[in-house]
């Protein structure tokens, strides 16, 4: 890693400065030509697997919130090298092609303004370099080739499960099953892997290393000059106060819906949808307890998918439901003979964007405004809820939902894409509308919510964007 100081990186000009050092920024500069002279500017350090390990959660953002919705709600994000690569717990399942076409399908929310099949191809990149690990070709989604890896071992219960459903499937996962990682420990700690094993910047930076990327660290972009309609320079500031103009020829936003939306509320940007329609998708556990069907002894933490409320369902008056099968921690009965005849289910719901839940700033600094979820979600949750005992094939003795709605640290929507500035941040490249040369990559460009994981979806739409600059 080449390391610069703010002086030397002031002292040039680049032909890319890129904001952030996650998923969407790093995937963002794997695709651009070679030649190119690449800044990273990130605003936390660079710590080691063993550092992480150390100091937990040491890094993690303080986000001022007023929340109005009466639920408890967290925003999480981490400020490091890698940003949240290094907390995330590694599923990788793709968007439904349904969940591009909602207005055009169901009435509802927005169409995106690129399709499945346009995406298909990027996700395939994306899932090479992340070494997913799946199983079949014939998976529900469309796919033009098989997942990288094989699956991680099923559960007793996914086995079950899956012999009575074709709707049941192995859990796409960023936790290895072979390739260049240690194997998946399965013992549910994988908010910091403790062996390595799922993908992160840091143990996927030989691969994704633009030849031409140059680093400054501990450095927060603050703002973007554009003049002309176009991005001159990004304005820096370090952690004791020393700033700089940071000049090049295209400029990319890869830090989070958040301080993305942030950026460019500061630099005088005016659109209605900026820092509006912030969204993620609502999580509840479930604890089914069964007459025969036994758990555990799966291969990774988590080990199947159920697209019976995701996949073909009417999503025009409720929220679509991705099933998760969760083989660890472990969860287990009382009563003799029958500690391992229970499922824990995870299941998680897309929502309708409200423009009311947003980010804005207050003294000069980012505020999220939040109202909660929509009834459209809870009524996608209580379809799944009671539509459980329908696929699940064996006699239920005992259905526990926890009733608490969890955050998912999946920050999406501030930045919108679409056809135009009327309704939308940016385009289908991820490009500003107005200023083609400043990219806001990342989940906030989302203009929908998905029931699936967003990690995979931001590499790909990374990559994608990458294209159209030479």
């Amino acid at each position: 890693m080449r390391l610069l100081s703010l002086e030397q990186a002031s002292a040039r000009d680049w032909d890319v400065v890129i904001a952030g050092s996650s998923f969407s920024a790093m995937f963002f500069a794997h695709g651009l030509p070679d030649h190119l002279n690449i800044l990273f500017v990130e605003k936390g350090q660079d710590y080691s697997h063993a550092d992480q390990i150390a100091h937990g959660w040491a890094v993690r953002e303080k986000i001022e919130q007023r929340n109005s919705s009466g639920a408890h709600k967290e925003w999480v994000a981490f400020t490091l090298f890698g940003g949240n690569s290094n907390y995330w717990w590694g599923n990788t399942p793709r968007l439904h092609p349904d969940d591009f076409i909602l207005k055009s399908k169901f009435g509802i929310g927005e169409d995106w303004p690129i399709t499945y099949d346009d995406l298909e191809p990027f996700w395939i990149q994306a899932e090479e370099m992340i070494e997913v690990c799946g199983g079949q070709s014939d998976h529900i989604l469309p796919r033009s080739a098989p997942f990288p890896y094989p699956p991680h071992a099923p559960s007793r219960s996914d086995i079950a499960l899956r012999e009575d459903s074709p709707l049941w499937v192995p859990l796409p996962s960023a936790t290895s099953n072979g390739g260049s990682r240690a194997r998946c420990c399965a013992n549910g700690v994988c908010r910091i892997c403790p062996v390595d094993a799922k993908f992160t910047i840091l143990n996927g930076f030989e691969r994704l290393e633009h030849p031409g990327a140059h680093y400054l660290l501990g450095t927060e972009v603050r703002t973007v000059d554009i003049e002309g309609g176009q991005a001159r320079a990004v304005q820096v500031k370090t952690a004791d106060g020393a700033e700089a103009r940071l000049r090049g020829n295209t400029i990319a936003l890869g830090t989070n819906g958040i301080f993305n939306a942030a950026i460019l509320l500061r630099s005088g940007i005016k659109n209605k949808a900026l820092g509006a329609y912030l969204h993620e998708q609502g999580e509840v556990d479930i604890i089914l307890d069964t007459a025969k069907i036994k758990a555990f002894y799966g291969g990774a933490s988590e080990t199947g998918h159920g697209y019976h409320f995701y996949h073909d369902i009417d999503r025009s008056e409720a929220g679509a439901v991705l099933i998760e099968t969760v083989n660890a921690p472990v969860s287990i009965r009382r009563e003799q003979g029958k500690w391992a005849n229970r499922l824990h289910l995870r299941l998680t719901v897309d929502d309708i964007p409200m423009a009311e839940n947003r980010v804005l700033l207050e003294d000069d600094e980012p505020v999220i405004e939040w109202v909660g979820y929509t009834d459209y979600a809870m009524r996608g949750l209580r379809r799944a809820i009671d539509g459980l005992p329908d696929i699940i094939p064996d006699t239920i003795e005992d259905l526990i939902v926890d009733e608490k709605i969890r955050t998912q640290a999946h920050i999406q929507g501030t930045h919108r894409m679409g056809p135009s500035a009327e309704s939308s941040v940016v385009d289908d490249r991820l490009r500003l509308h107005g200023v083609p040369n400043l990219f806001v990559l990342g989940s906030g460009a989302f203009p929908t919510c998905s029931p699936a994981n967003p990690s995979l979806t931001i590499s790909a739409l990374s990559l994608r964007a990458s294209e159209v600059v030479t």
